[in-house]
């Protein structure tokens, strides 16, 4: 698949420049998402309570530095990025159809937020990057979803 020198260069300066240390573990998810056009930006949503945010209409995934401190800068950034994936191919989010099955405490905790912080029209959007966040193999499954589902620019 071709990207163009220009994306590829910047992929590559991107890969040598010290990432973040709030997401180092997450580094391979971070270089696919810029592979696929996302932006990444570390400040907080503006106008939220809201530690994440994507938009997909500029495909920008935004991280609040203030996940780091709290210690949920993984599952924060997972949950963003399962956005991502979900507006994938349209730029409107659509279910991935990522199916497991979790522990019925982390279950009840996903109801428990759903209802609480979120409105029904996009609680099975929300439902499923909960869902995905909280497997062990998130990555993995996030990255294949771009894979699958994106279209890299000039690709």
């Amino acid at each position: 698949m071709n990207i163009g020198p220009v994306k590829q260069a910047l992929i590559l300066l991107l890969a040598l420049l010290p990432q973040p240390s709030m997401a180092a573990d997450l580094h391979q998810l971070q270089l696919e998402l810029i592979r696929q056009g996302f932006r990444l930006v570390y400040r907080h949503p503006p106008g939220t309570k809201a530690y994440g945010r994507f938009s997909a209409a500029s495909k920008t995934l935004m991280i609040s530095p203030l996940v780091k401190d709290l210690g949920i800068a993984r599952p924060v950034f997972l949950h963003e990025a399962v956005h991502a994936a979900q507006s994938c191919p349209s730029g409107r989010l659509t279910l991935l159809g990522i199916q497991r099955n979790l522990d019925p405490v982390v279950e009840s905790r996903i109801n428990f937020i759903l209802r609480n912080h979120y409105s029904q029209a996009n609680a099975a959007l929300e439902r499923e990057a909960f869902l995905i966040q909280a497997l062990p193999d998130a990555e993995e499954v996030i990255i294949s979803a771009l894979r699958n589902r994106c279209q890299p620019p000039g690709g």
